[in-house]
C-alpha cells in the first residue's frame, strides 16, 4: 500500500509591495522554485498564486514566471487552485464581496494562462475559513477546499475524505470535499524543525501500518519559506525529499485533487468544522477568536479598523445599490470606478496583520491599508455627491474619525512600547 503526501504552497504579496522587495523574493524564491520543479520528473505540487501577485510579476516584466507555471502545468507538476484577488480574510468581509474576490482572481489567472485554468481546489488567503466560505465556494463550482488541520473539531481523517453537501434554493445540491493541512508537520518545515530525511522517517512513524493500508498527508506553507526565508531550502528539503523517494514505492507525490479520486469519500456535518485559520491556536478557539491576526477584540487598532471597515462597506453597498441609475453620468461613474478599484485592494489581510502585535507591527503598512481605504471612501462619496445622493455622508463620515483613531493609536502604542503582545491567554 502507499503513503500519498499532497505538498501545497502559497505565493502571495501584497498589491502595494515594494519593487526591490519583489524583485528580491522573485530571484531567492519563485525562480529558484521553478527550477528545482524542472528538474525533478517525479515532482508534483498544488499551487496557489494571488492575482493580485500575477498583476505584480506582469507589471514588473517578470513574465516568465507565469510561462514557466504554464509549462509545468502542461508537465503535470503543478496543480494551480483558486483563491481571491487580493488575499482578503473570507469570512470577515460581505458575501458579495467574497464573491467579487473570487471573481476577480479568476479572471486574472485565466487571461494570464491564456484560458488554459480549470482549477478543482481553492485556497482561502490565511486558509481562514467558516462554513459560509466553505458553501458559498461550493455553490461557485469547486470541488475542494483547504484548511488548517485545527479547523476540524477531531483529528482530521488520513485515509478518507470528508465531504459536505448544501442545498442552493432548497433544490440544487452542492458537493465539496474538505482538506486538512496537517498542522504539526507543515510547522516543522516551515519552522525549519525538520530535514528530508527526517520527513521521510516521519511519514513511515505515523504511519505505522502502511503496507497494509493507504494513507495521505497534506503539507502547506507560504511559497516564500523556501529561498526567501530559508536559503536554498527548496533545494535542500523539497529537492531532497523528491530524489529520496522517487525509487521508494511506499511513498508517492501527487496533487491534492488526486487524493478525491484515491480515497473513499464520507459525509460529514458542518459542526466538524471550526472558524479558524492556520495561524489561530487553541487558546485563541477558547476565547472565541478564530482570526486573531486579523480581528481579536482586545486589540484597539483592531477594533477601529474594523468599524471603519464596516462604515466602508455600507458606503460601497450604497454606491452599488444606486449605481444602475447613473451608468451614464461621466463623472458618477470616473468616481465610482475608482472607488472600486481601491476597494477592492483595501480588502487585503495584510494591514490588520501587521497591527496584530502577535508580535507583528508595523505603523508605515498599516497606513498603506488606511490609505486605500481613505481612496476608495473618498472616490465613493465624491460619485454620490455627483448624483446628489447624500445618505453616504454618515458612513464617510465614521472612516475618517476612525482613520483619525487608528493614527493617533498607532502613535500611543508607540510611546507606551506595547506593540509586541500576546493575546488568548486561556489555556484547553
Amino acid at each position: 500500500m502507499t503513503i500519498y503526501w499532497a505538498p501545497f504552497l502559497h505565493a502571495y504579496q501584497p498589491p502595494w509591495q515594494d519593487v526591490e522587495i519583489l524583485k528580491q523574493i522573485y530571484n531567492e524564491c519563485y525562480d529558484p522554485l521553478l527550477s528545482m520543479l524542472e528538474r525533478h520528473d517525479n515532482a508534483k505540487i498544488t499551487v496557489n498564486i494571488q492575482g493580485c501577485l500575477v498583476d505584480l510579476l506582469n507589471g514588473l516584466d517578470l513574465k516568465n514566471v507565469r510561462e514557466r507555471l504554464s509549462h509545468l502545468m502542461q508537465m503535470n507538476r503543478v496543480d494551480l487552485v483558486g483563491s481571491a484577488k487580493y488575499h482578503p480574510i473570507l469570512p470577515l468581509i460581505p458575501e458579495q464581496e467574497i464573491k467579487r474576490q473570487i471573481s476577480l482572481n479568476s479572471q486574472t489567472i485565466e487571461a494570464s494562462f491564456d484560458g488554459n485554468w480549470h482549477p478543482k481546489g481553492f485556497f482561502p488567503p490565511e486558509m481562514a475559513i467558516s462554513t459560509k466560505v466553505i458553501q458559498i465556494v461550493s455553490e461557485l463550482g469547486f470541488n475542494w477546499i483547504i484548511m488548517d488541520g485545527i479547523a476540524h473539531t477531531g483529528q482530521w481523517p488520513q485515509d478518507y475524505i470528508q465531504t459536505q453537501t448544501f442545498s442552493q434554493d432548497g433544490a440544487n445540491t452542492t458537493k465539496i470535499c474538505t482538506f486538512f493541512r496537517d498542522t504539526l508537520i507543515s510547522n516543522m518545515i516551515s519552522f525549519k524543525s525538520i530535514d528530508a530525511n527526517g520527513f521521510i522517517k516521519h511519514l513511515l512513524t505515523i504511519f505505522p501500518d502502511h503496507k497494509e493500508h493507504n494513507y495521505y498527508i497534506i503539507t502547506a506553507q507560504d511559497a516564500e519559506t523556501f529561498g526567501h526565508h530559508h536559503k536554498y531550502y527548496e533545494t535542500s528539503f523539497l529537492g531532497k525529499v523528491f530524489s529520496l523517494i522517487e525509487d521508494r514505492d511506499e511513498i508517492e507525490v501527487v496533487f491534492v485533487s488526486d487524493l478525491c479520486k484515491i480515497f473513499p469519500q464520507r459525509q460529514q456535518t458542518p459542526k466538524a468544522i471550526r472558524a479558524s485559520s492556520w495561524s489561530t491556536e487553541l487558546a485563541d478557539l477558547a476565547s472565541n477568536v478564530p482570526y486573531p491576526l486579523w480581528a481579536h477584540p482586545l486589540n484597539s487598532v483592531h477594533k477601529y479598523q474594523y468599524r471603519l471597515l464596516k462604515a466602508l462597506y455600507q458606503l460601497m453597498a450604497l454606491l452599488d445599490y444606486h449605481m444602475p441609475n447613473y451608468q451614464t453620468q461621466k463623472n458618477f461613474m470616473h468616481y465610482y470606478k475608482t472607488a472600486r478599484y481601491f476597494f477592492d485592494q483595501s480588502l487585503h489581510s495584510c494591514w490588520l496583520w501587521w497591527a496584530s502585535m502577535r508580535p507583528m507591527w508595523s505603523p508605515n503598512l498599516i497606513y498603506k491599508g488606511l490609505d486605500l481605504v481613505w481612496k476608495a471612501s473618498l472616490n465613493a462619496q465624491l460619485a454620490l455627491i455627483n448624483a446628489k445622493i447624500g445618505s453616504g455622508d454618515e458612513f464617510y463620515s465614521i472612516i475618517i474619525d476612525n482613520g483619525e483613531r487608528i493614527m493617533e493609536e498607532m502613535i500611543e502604542q508607540e510611546l507606551a512600547g506595547q506593540h509586541v503582545r500576546t493575546f488568548g491567554d486561556a489555556t484547553v
